[in-house]
């Protein structure tokens, strides 16, 4: 057997470029790992800061609404009013954690590019 210049081309050599082929076959999984790590983690950032900022000012809103809603009826019926913003503070709580759990049952699989690719790589040397 010889190589595209016409010299004998050994099992030594083969080995080499198998060897070849392999490490840069691993390097692009690793570089598609990676990206992926930075996308998830850059996301996650983005997410949590925004939940974070979306349920400190709802927060304040609520409170303050309710502040309001009990001086209001201060002199004729703030247990009652009291009452009905704990089940509306329970309730909305109850909302969010579904809501929480939708959000999280749709995300996409984290790596999933890469697990594909290692599925085909695996297929490829059957």
């Amino acid at each position: 057997m010889a190589d595209e210049a016409g010299q004998p081309v050994g099992l030594f050599d083969s080995l080499k470029a198998f060897a070849r082929i392999l490490l840069g076959l691993a390097q692009t999984r690793l570089e598609i790992l990676l990206n992926e790590i930075d996308e998830q983690r850059a996301l996650l950032a983005r997410e949590a800061l925004l939940a974070l900022a979306a349920a400190f000012l709802f927060g304040l809103g609520v409170v303050f609404t309710a502040i309001f809603f009990v001086i209001l009826f201060w002199d004729t019926h703030r247990l009652l009013v009291v009452g009905l913003f704990a089940a509306l503070f329970l309730a909305a709580a109850a909302a969010a954690y579904a809501a929480l759990r939708a959000v999280q049952a749709g995300r996409p699989k984290a790596f999933s590019t890469t697990l594909g690719e290692l599925a085909k790589d695996r297929e490829s040397l059957r």
